[in-house]
């Protein structure tokens, strides 16, 4: 009688024990077959504590047979393990391993076995040589399947049997709503809670969704570590291409030519990157240049403001790559208005446009009495930022102490620098990064933007009109901004005019109601929804097709 079992049976291998009753203490000699076909004998004969406890002979009973090679995981195998002498199956035999449907651990398994396993060291290059060419192809299916080439054919033999039409390319409702796609490219992941660039970007990939995109972002800055950062995008249906299906933007665009119907690049570092190879893999897509400020204009300004000539030259050659990339593209986008006035005189002015975010109003419902103090919200790993808080804390709060002892003002914001929080007098108290702004609009009664120099729309200021809150600002501040009447009296330029407006709003709550309700009806106006969608849709011109949302 054969006694025994059959433990362990996979592609690489197959294992467990055999005994003889008849010649207990004799090594049983056993053959493995795959479809009938021999592929190895093998002794039981190595030792395993748990047979002898077991009183399974001296414990010397069990085999373990490791495969020359692993068997083709993606065919039908029937294993058997015999015993030699009569061909008597061990328990457990024979095992059927099922074709692999799926790329899975067993798969994995056998791959890796024939890389790892097979040939010498002189075929180190042959291998590496090997998984480069399929990597490539893989690479390749895998950019195909994310740019749904399939459905893009199909799209685009639907769009030219639709603009052939008689009503044409104006009959937007019957437009094909199939699928287009729109590639965005910025620095980092963007997040609502850091800057205004990222909220812009936000709205804006939102409009384009409202418009029919499938909308695609890349970073640039943190191509490598997007990963675990894009649950936010992926919380709006944006998707997120990094490392390590794609090497590097530029391999996008490759992978993906001609899937792309809008590119919109965020900041003049990208555009001057990536803007002409953008042109040459998607040469029909629409290209949009999204300055968010103009570098140029604010180094220029900072040069002035610190007394640093050698900012000039930045700004100079700053100057040369926005105006070149605005040339270059089919669409400029700026959010203020004197931005757009400026490039307008070296671009041609069809192709600019001022458009802001979208924002939704979400005045704090804390009583004016029982709130106290002043705010100022900014990153300070940004120049302008710091510059303010410093004249902030030398200058401003110290008059407005003199008005008023009882106010304080908080600093709050990421990236504060250590020598800043030690300048910090009697009335500034620096609170630093918070998760939600709503915490510190709750406390304080107006907020402040003492900005020297800067350039473009300051979110900080959008920020805390849409939570109810006056802010007391310089022209800088407010610049591109079209304020109503008791928002323009909010604006000062100086040390004593700040600090008056500050006591002024903190202590009259008629005044700091009145500017509240300005500033809530005027960001409900112009950070709508709806004018966004207007401001995109003259962006895309003939790329919008549809309106948006239909």
């Amino acid at each position: 009688m054969l006694k025994g079992n059959l433990d362990v049976v996979n592609l690489r291998q197959v294992s467990g024990w055999a005994q003889d009753d008849a010649q207990p203490d004799v090594p049983v000699s056993l053959l493995v077959t795959d479809n009938d076909q021999l592929i190895g004998r093998i002794l039981a004969n190595r030792y395993r504590a748990d047979l002898e406890q077991a009183a399974i002979g001296n414990g010397r009973h069990s085999f373990e047979f490791q495969f020359a090679k692993s068997l083709a995981p993606f065919e039908k195998h029937v294993l058997r393990v015999r015993r030699e002498s009569d061909g008597t199956d061990l328990a457990q035999s024979p095992v059927t391993l099922e074709a692999a449907q799926a790329f899975d651990l067993s798969a994995q398994e056998a791959l890796g076995d024939i890389i790892l396993r097979s040939g010498t060291e002189q075929d180190l290059s042959a291998k590496i040589d090997f998984l480069a060419h399929h990597i490539e192809i893989l690479l390749q299916q895998l950019a195909e399947h994310d740019g749904k080439r399939a459905e893009r054919n199909n799209y685009k033999q639907l769009l030219q049997r639709w603009r052939r039409t008689p009503a044409g390319p104006d009959a937007a409702a019957t437009a094909p709503r199939a699928h287009r796609r729109a590639l965005v490219i910025d620095d980092r992941i963007p997040k609502s809670d850091r800057d205004a660039g990222s909220i812009a970007i936000i709205s804006h990939m939102q409009s384009l969704q409202r418009f029919g995109f499938e909308v695609v972002f890349t970073p640039s800055a943190e191509f490598a570590a997007a990963d675990q950062k894009a649950e936010a995008l992926d919380a709006i249906g944006v998707t997120t291409y990094h490392a390590p299906y794609y090497g590097s933007i530029e391999e996008v665009l490759r992978r993906q030519a001609g899937d792309f119907d809008v590119v919109y690049l965020h900041r003049v570092s990208n555009a001057a990157k990536y803007g002409e190879l953008a042109r040459y893999h998607n040469p029909r897509a629409r290209q949009i240049f999204s300055v968010a400020d103009l570098h140029h204009l604010r180094y220029a300004r900072q040069a002035t403001a610190e007394g640093r000539p050698e900012l000039l030259a930045l700004s100079q050659r700053m100057r040369f790559s926005e105006y070149v990339a605005a040339v270059s593209a089919d669409a400029v986008i700026t959010h203020s208005a004197l931005e757009a006035e400026a490039l307008a005189k070296h671009v041609a002015a069809a192709k600019i446009h001022t458009v802001t975010w979208s924002t939704m109003p979400r005045p704090t419902q804390i009583p004016f009495a029982q709130r106290s103090g002043v705010a100022f919200v900014g990153g300070y790993g940004h120049a302008p930022n710091l510059d303010a808080a410093r004249w902030l804390i030398d200058e401003i709060m110290p008059a407005v102490r003199k008005r008023n002892p009882a106010i304080e003002c908080l600093l709050v914001g990421s990236d504060m620098p250590e020598p800043l929080r030690r300048l910090c007098k009697d009335g500034v108290v620096a609170i630093g990064h918070v998760d939600d702004l709503a915490e510190i609009f709750d406390r304080v009664r107006l907020t402040v933007a003492p900005l020297t120099y800067g350039a473009g729309v300051k979110g900080k200021v959008i920020d805390s009109l849409s939570a109810g809150l006056p802010c007391v600002c310089t022209p800088v501040a407010a610049e591109g901004l079209e304020f109503p009447g008791p928002l323009q009296a909010c604006i000062a330029d100086d040390t004593e005019g700040l600090a008056a407006l500050i006591c002024k709003l903190h202590d009259d709550e008629e005044a700091n109601q009145v500017s509240a309700r300005a500033g809530i009806e005027y960001v409900t106006m112009a950070f709508s929804n709806e004018r966004l969608d207007a401001g995109m849709r003259r962006v895309l011109g003939p790329a919008a097709l549809l309106e948006p949302g239909r």
